[in-house]
């Protein structure tokens, strides 16, 4: 019983605090916009982005295209690293989707463009 006490009677130091405290529900003071930077998409996003841009270019691409190509299709950049590991691991496996024409270059499988 004796933290209830405690908090249902403020010192005095957590009870000046809490008159300088704004009435405003929390809920409605404004915001920052979050940072685009560093914000993490959603599963196959990218993967997504990737085959789209593959299938509607007229040329195998290089990694630094597609990811050109990716940050005009989500309108935000994307990095290197995450184009580069989509490309090298959609290439490898049972059924890939996409095709390594040269070091860095890629298109994607006439097989896969049905999917």
């Amino acid at each position: 019983m004796r933290l209830v006490g405690q908090l249902s009677n403020p010192s005095a130091a957590l009870g000046v605090v809490f008159e300088a405290l704004s009435d405003q529900p929390i809920n409605a003071i404004a915001r920052p916009e979050p940072q685009r930077e560093g914000v993490r998409l959603g599963n196959g996003v990218v993967q997504r982005a990737v085959v789209k841009a593959l299938a509607s270019a007229q040329h195998p691409l290089t990694v630094q295209e597609a990811q050109a190509a990716v940050g005009d299709l989500l309108g935000y950049p994307v990095s290197k690293g995450s184009i580069n590991c989509c490309l090298s691991t959609g290439a490898l496996g049972d059924e890939p989707r996409f095709e390594r024409v040269a070091r860095g270059c890629y298109r994607l499988r006439h097989d896969a463009r049905r999917t």
